[in-house]
């Protein structure tokens, strides 16, 4: 017995169609596709989602959501998270070198979330009205 003499198990492995190899094969002459058509073709196949010209089902549901180009270049920082970096001078390039935001980030905006705050300086930032007062509070500037 040799490699090249195995033979797979005939009930496991089905042998496949030949096709196109006469009439008495019982596919030959058009191989089992009919008569003309886009199915007969070389192919032809209709693609994805295609309804044969009607308005397909992903075209014809309605849309949601909405992603404004405003805010890809903003983001929103707590105060709380500004007061751990241990940041005295704030300003978008300190918050970018220590990894609070992204490079491309052209807008800040600090919420509320604590109930004390220690002498911080903000340029650049903008800050909710309740951000503001506590940081006046504290002894901090801010310069829009």
């Amino acid at each position: 017995m040799k490699l090249n003499e195995l033979k797979p198990n005939p009930k496991r492995v089905k042998d496949s169609k030949r096709i196109g190899r006469g009439t008495g094969s019982g596919s030959g002459k058009t191989s089992g596709k009919g008569h003309k058509g886009l199915k007969s073709r070389s192919g032809g196949r209709v693609r994805i989602g295609f309804e044969g010209g009607q308005m397909p089902l992903q075209k014809r549901t309605p849309k949601f959501g909405f992603s404004s180009r405003r805010n890809r270049n903003t983001e929103q920082l707590r105060l709380s998270t500004l007061l751990n970096s241990g940041i005295t001078e704030v300003t978008i390039e300190s918050l970018v070198e220590a990894d609070l935001i992204r490079n491309s980030t052209k807008k800040v905006k600090v919420f509320l979330d604590a109930d004390s705050c220690t002498k911080i300086n903000l340029k650049g930032i903008h800050t909710t009205a309740s951000v503001k007062k506590l940081i006046e509070e504290a002894g901090g500037t801010i310069e829009a």
